[in-house]
């Protein structure tokens, strides 16, 4: 019999087979074979088409006699119209898997076309959670950046451009068959873009912290994956080809995205996701420029989980207040900032009234909002835009 009650709460985790470290993306091939695959399209951008890295798949699978489509005209911000582009291409060449090779937007890409290309109607129908009904084909990713961690998660994020917000769907289908993270892919990304990722990643596992649905289980990636970034990015920003510094970042991203694919994410990403959408922004960018402002709304709400990462941050909090304790973290987050040269404000975006109120109603609605530690109003959320930018 059971005598106490337990300390646990029933958690899921889900995740996807991945391999890490350098040189692991000469894994490819294998996992071709492994699957039994013929047709693949491989999905990346125009610039990443040209680089290494697409090469050297490319050569891979010519190396095992593989026929491969390519689609490369996904965008920063991945759009509607893109998954309808793609996903003609996977039916019209009759492909029975996909290779993603690239960031955040690249993988959103992937999966959204692999939804189109086996069920009805448009993407905006899978918008919410677990909507997915037919089986989708295989996904093998290589991600190129330290932040998404679409590779990992069960997210894809992608902009309707007729309203101009970004969708978010959700669905275990939606984890890739295999992720191959290899942190020398991060030596041809460009200084502004680690930045701006790994802050990504920051938010990602703040942000899966203090959710609503998180875990003892996410609870240990999260906090690791702040410690890391917290340690390494000023570092990697001094010395971006720093292989060592690579790996511990893409490592950071990796951990952060484990957590929020199973703890989901808060107010952060629903602001940030409307913004992008309404002004095609960098998605790590407007993650950045969000994450105090909205410790400092969220902060009475969830002082416990803050002060937490305050103190596996090593900061002391012995004796002092609320208020005092709040404004501890988020100066070790504006120095963070100070430290990589992250300077830009929601000031910096010129938002017009009209689009704070179509912001504000977009951000309420968005699924992130519901894990935040409190559901804000529509009021609050313009609000909170109104007195940040």
């Amino acid at each position: 019999m059971i005598k106490s009650e337990s300390m646990y709460k029933i958690s899921k985790f889900v995740a996807p087979e991945f391999i890490f470290g350098a040189d692991s993306i000469d894994y490819v091939k294998s996992y071709i074979k492994n699957f039994s695959l013929t047709i693949p399209i491989v999905i990346t951008d125009s610039g990443l088409l040209k680089a290494s890295w697409v090469k050297s798949i490319l050569k891979q699978l010519e190396k095992i006699d593989i026929r491969y489509c390519i689609y490369d005209r996904v965008s920063e911000n991945p759009k509607d119209y893109e998954v309808e582009e793609a996903s003609k291409i996977i039916r019209n060449c009759n492909c029975d898997s996909i290779i993603a090779i690239g960031g955040g937007s690249v993988i959103d890409i992937a999966k959204a076309a692999g939804i189109m290309s086996t069920n009805p109607g448009s993407i905006k129908d899978y918008e919410g959670i677990d909507k997915i009904s037919h089986p989708m084909p295989p996904i093998i990713c290589v991600p190129t950046t330290c932040g998404s961690s679409a590779d990992v998660s069960q997210f894809a994020i992608i902009t309707d451009t007729k309203e101009k917000y970004k969708m978010t769907i959700v669905s275990k289908s939606l984890v890739p068959d295999i992720s191959i993270i290899d942190p020398k892919t991060l030596t041809t990304l460009p200084r502004e873009l680690l930045i701006s990722t790994s802050l990504d990643a920051l938010t990602h596992a703040f942000e899966s912290y203090v959710s609503l649905g998180s875990s003892p289980i996410t609870d240990m990636f999260s906090l690791k994956a702040i410690k890391l970034i917290f340690e390494t990015l000023p570092k990697a920003a001094k010395d971006p080809e720093n292989i060592n510094y690579l790996e511990d970042l893409m490592l950071a991203s990796l951990m952060a995205g484990l957590a929020f694919s199973n703890a989901s994410l808060g107010m952060v990403h629903a602001i940030a996701h409307s913004i992008g959408g309404y002004k095609d922004i960098r998605h790590g960018t407007c993650n950045a420029i969000l994450l105090e402002c909205v410790i400092d709304f969220n902060y009475v709400y969830a002082a416990y989980r803050y002060d937490k990462i305050s103190e596996s941050l090593g900061y002391d909090l012995k004796g002092l207040d609320e208020t005092r304790r709040k404004n501890i973290l988020i100066e070790g987050i504006k120095d963070l900032k100070r430290k990589v040269d992250f300077n830009i404000t929601l000031k910096d975006l010129h938002l017009k009234r009209e689009e704070i109120d179509i912001i504000s109603r977009h951000a309420i609605n968005d699924i992130c909002m519901l894990t935040n530690p409190v559901m804000p109003t529509f009021e609050e959320v313009k609000e909170f835009i109104e007195r940040n930018v």
